[in-house]
């Protein structure tokens, strides 16, 4: 494993400048291809964010549609707390700069963000969370935890560490067994989707590692599903519109299409997917530098600079992921097709 990583000056607040890198590549990339370059960590975090913005136009009540066929950014559309506080993670990675022990550091960067943001969608338990003096996690299954690791499948360089990430990252404040286990789901399907994964193995080892039903299809869930805040209601369902996405905008789409907690499951599924198609279009890119305050673009932009692709590809060696495939997905895997 190599623990060095390299800085660069790329830079997200210039991201404009060599977008072309990044949108100009084929959409649509099919399963069997592995898409590749430095743009999967850009690419995941504009996922995560654009899924947040798109979906805030159909969360709450009366909003909420059935269908994939819907403006994507229409004047009410902003950024929520799903993004602020996915800000917070990242800034604390950043700040540490190593893979954490414990979560020192991590809460009072959580609450200075998120008192500075407040009029954004939290929920009340997560307000008082924020609000008080000493905070205490409060046994949350919420998917609050789950909405926040972005970064933590990105910086990790393997599963055990991204899930380690996430696991401190949630319990914090949703120490629920639930709440963790959305954490370390999701942060792993952004992980093995950066590796190259195919969608059959990350869907696969989701459902062995982290007991969810994801055989469903969305035609199957949409009819009867509603607003679930928590994270076994509503992250396998945004990890199953990533499965039948076809690229970033699509899987943000179908997250939005089953009239739940849209704007948390499109950051959701939008992370996973930026992560493993490696492309965005340019209007995400622009929507993005318009609507989020400068500070968020310096701390993506730190982030990106710290953690960026060139260097965790030169420093990644599959061997560190291939042990715990093999225990969890068993024999008759081709480990070197897959990774």
């Amino acid at each position: 494993m190599c623990s060095n990583r390299k800085k660069v000056t790329r830079s997200f607040v210039r991201l404009g400048e060599y977008a072309s890198d990044i949108i100009n590549r084929k959409n649509g990339v099919r399963d069997d291809e592995r898409h590749g370059g430095y743009a999967s960590d850009e690419c995941a975090i504009i996922g995560a964010i654009v899924g947040d913005i798109i979906g805030s136009a159909h969360e709450l009540k009366g909003t909420r549609i059935k269908t994939t066929a819907f403006e994507l950014f229409p004047n009410n559309a902003t950024f929520t707390d799903d993004t602020v506080m996915t800000m917070a993670v990242m800034k604390w990675l950043s700040d540490i700069y190593r893979i954490p022990s414990s979560d020192d550091g991590l809460v009072p960067i959580m609450k200075d963000i998120g008192l500075r943001y407040m009029e954004v969608g939290y929920g009340h338990s997560f307000k008082q969370w924020l609000r008080s003096e000493n905070p205490e996690p409060y046994n949350s299954l919420g998917n609050g935890s789950a909405m926040r690791v972005t970064a933590a499948g990105l910086f990790g360089q393997n599963l055990e560490e991204c899930q380690r990430i996430a696991r401190i990252s949630a319990r914090v404040s949703h120490n629920h067994p639930e709440g963790i286990k959305g954490a370390e789901a999701v942060a792993s399907a952004i992980h093995l989707a950066k590796i190259f994964t195919t969608k059959e193995c990350i869907k696969t080892y989701i459902e062995r590692k982290f007991g969810y039903d994801l055989s469903r299809t969305l035609d199957e869930i949409r009819p009867s599903y509603g607003f679930d805040p928590t994270c076994p209601g509503s992250v396998p369902e945004a990890i199953i519109c990533f499965l039948e996405g076809n690229d970033v905008e699509s899987t943000i789409r179908n997250a939005v299409s089953l009239g739940g907690d849209a704007d948390t499951q499109a950051c959701i599924a939008g992370a996973i997917a930026g992560s493993y198609y490696g492309t965005v279009p340019r209007q995400f890119v622009d929507r993005i530098k318009r609507v989020l305050p400068q500070e968020f673009l310096d701390i993506i932009s730190r982030f990106l600079c710290l953690n960026n692709d060139t260097a965790k590809t030169i420093c990644y060696e599959p061997s560190e992921d291939t042990g715990e495939l093999k225990r969890v997905l068993g024999l008759g895997w081709d480990f070197h097709a897959i990774i």
